[in-house]
C-alpha cells in the first residue's frame, strides 16, 4: 500500500463534536483519501462506538452530560484506517494506537506538503490528555516498526509485479511432507487434501512410479 496525503482542513485544529458527529466529519476527511475509502466503508457512529470499545479510539472527553470527541480521535480514525487496510488485524491497531500519541499516528501517515495548522497542533499535542503511564513507553517506536513494514510490503508488491506477479503478491499455501524414506519425500498442498477422490490417491501413484521409471531411464543414458 502506497503512503497516502494526511489532509485535515485547518478548522479540524480545534474541533469537538459528538459520535455522530465524529462519523461525519471522519467521511469528509476520507473524502479525500481515495486510497482508504476503496473498500472499507464509510464511518458511522455505530462504528465509532465499536472503535471506542476496543481501544482504537481514546474514550471522549465528558463536559457536563455530554461526550465529545476532538482531533486526537479524527487521527486515530485516520491511522486506524490506514493500518486495516494495509493488513494489520483490528486487535494489533488498537495496540499500536493506544501506545501512540497524536505525532506518531501522524506520523505514520507522511505529508509531501507543509503541514496545515491542524496538523501543527497534532503534532505538539501532548500532555495531560495522554496519560503518564502510555507516554512511558516511548510511543513512537511501535508505528515507527509499522511504518517500516508498511514500506516493506510496498516493495514487495513493486518486485513481484517487475516478475511478472500481477498481483503483487506470493502465493502461500500449507504443505503436508510424506517422508516415505530418508531419500525421497512427497509434498502435497494441504488444501488438496480434502478434496481428493478415494481412487486418487492410487493414481497418483501410479504417476509416480511412471515418472521415477522415465528418471531412471534418462539417467540411464
Amino acid at each position: 500500500m502506497k503512503p497516502i496525503l494526511l489532509s485535515l482542513p485547518d478548522e479540524l485544529a480545534d474541533w469537538r463534536g459528538t459520535a455522530a458527529e465524529l462519523a461525519d466529519k471522519c467521511n469528509e476527511v476520507l473524502a479525500g483519501v481515495p486510497s482508504l475509502t476503496d473498500d472499507a466503508g464509510s464511518a458511522n457512529e455505530r462504528l465509532v462506538r465499536h472503535y471506542v470499545q476496543v481501544g482504537v479510539l481514546t474514550a471522549p472527553e465528558r463536559e457536563g452530560r455530554e461526550a465529545l470527541f476532538g482531533l486526537r480521535q479524527i487521527v486515530e480514525f485516520l491511522a486506524t484506517r490506514y493500518l486495516l487496510k494495509d493488513g494489520w488485524p483490528l486487535a494489533k491497531a488498537a495496540e499500536l494506537v493506544r501506545t501512540t500519541d497524536v505525532t506518531g499516528l501522524a506520523q505514520l501517515i507522511p505529508s509531501e506538503r507543509p503541514r496545515t495548522r491542524a496538523e501543527e497542533v497534532a503534532a505538539k499535542y501532548r500532555g495531560g490528555r495522554v496519560s503518564a503511564e502510555t507516554s512511558a513507553l516511548k510511543p513512537e517506536a511501535p508505528l515507527a516498526r509499522a511504518a517500516g513494514i508498511s514500506r516493506r510490503r510496498v516493495s514487495l508488491e513493486e518486485n513481484l509485479k517487475a516478475l511478472g506477479n500481477t498481483e503483487g503478491r506470493p502465493d502461500r499455501s500449507r504443505i503436508v511432507r510424506i517422508d516415505l524414506t530418508p531419500w525421497c519425500h512427497v509434498d502435497v498442498d494441504a488444501r488438496q487434501l480434502g478434496e481428493m477422490s478415494e481412487d486418487t490417491p492410487a493414481i497418483l501413484g501410479a504417476a509416480l512410479t511412471q515418472a521415477l521409471q522415465e528418471e531412471r531411464i534418462q539417467k540411464g543414458k
